[in-house]
């Protein structure tokens, strides 16, 4: 063993230097190491040069989080809406409680069904017990459809739900033109409220007290690319409907025979998430498996108004 001109050992005879115990590699001593080799990322997460970097979604503190949908993280971490909000596309939507209080001047008649299925598209199978058709023009191409009425009749009050339409044509021009806020009810509507003479009666939209959660009637058409659905039982009037597909969220046609149509696109034979918003911006998001001429039951409630 000899002393090398630098004070390095010399071993072995062959000339070569470096530091005892250390690394060497064939690329001139440098050795190549994987910076993810000790990092341990979460499961929604993945290691990147060495720091764990979310999969999907934005990484708020330690969680990765969707800010286009999450309540407390909307558009940016931190960014929350209030406790009766919802995130929608990256925005809050927070509720505005502001109640039609105007109160309409009219006459009702009454009338017996003769169809399977109303004007507003719900199976009569599944109506309550008091309900009422809505004159065309105050119908509103099926805009009111699902809302509830107190009806006053001298000095008795009865809540109904308007479920069907009365149209501007023979036999009933003489009480469904327009401008006439007339409302033609069912029997046993009519006699709940004494109407008997087609009397006239003030009425006005009050919040429905609906029993359980909101139900979807699907449409008997209803297939992998073709879907139509009508919401029913919702405390508040329905404004509009979403579903998503392939993770995009897409709005729904709303027909002038209240159901939320989607067609032409492939959106599979599962479940899929809806998004119902009534009209004071309350919003549901739940999961429903479609099923034709089936109704389903929801999981979920719009808010009510204070």
């Amino acid at each position: 063993m000899s002393v090398a001109a630098g004070g390095s050992l010399s071993v072995g005879g062959g000339g070569a230097t470096g530091t005892a115990g250390a690394p060497s590699s064939s690329t001139g001593g440098n050795v190549s190491t994987d910076p993810c080799a000790t990092v341990k990322c979460s499961a929604d997460q993945m290691c990147s040069n060495g720091t764990c970097m979310c999969k999907s979604g934005m990484l708020c503190g330690t969680s990765c989080v969707d800010t286009t949908s999450d309540q407390n993280n909307c558009g940016s971490c931190g960014n929350k809406c209030a406790a009766d909000g919802a995130c929608v596309d990256g925005a809050c939507v927070n509720p505005m409680c502001k109640p039609d209080t105007t109160t309409y001047n009219g006459h009702v008649t009454h009338y017996s069904l003769a169809t399977g299925m109303v004007a507003c598209h719900y199976p009569t199978n599944t109506l309550p017990q008091y309900y009422g058709a809505m004159n065309q023009y105050d119908w509103n191409d099926s805009g009111v459809c699902g809302a509830c009425v107190e009806i006053t009749n001298g000095g008795k009050k009865l809540v109904v739900q308007i479920t069907d339409e009365c149209p501007d044509v023979a036999p009933n021009t003489q009480w469904c033109f327009k401008g006439s806020h007339h409302i033609d009810l069912n029997n046993a509507a009519n006699d709940a409220l004494g109407a008997s003479s087609n009397p006239a009666v003030s009425w006005k939209y009050v919040a429905c007290t609906p029993t359980g959660n909101i139900k979807y009637y699907f449409d008997k058409g209803t297939k992998q690319y073709y879907l139509a659905v009508t919401p029913m039982n919702a405390r508040n009037l329905v404004a509009k409907m979403d579903v998503q597909v392939m993770g995009k969220w897409t709005a729904l046609k709303h027909t002038s025979y209240n159901t939320y149509e989607l067609s032409g696109t492939d959106y599979g034979t599962g479940a899929l998430n809806f998004r119902v918003t009534d009209i004071y911006n309350h919003i549901v998001t739940e999961s429903v498996t479609p099923a034709a001429d089936k109704v389903v039951d929801g999981t979920k409630q719009f808010a009510a108004c204070p």
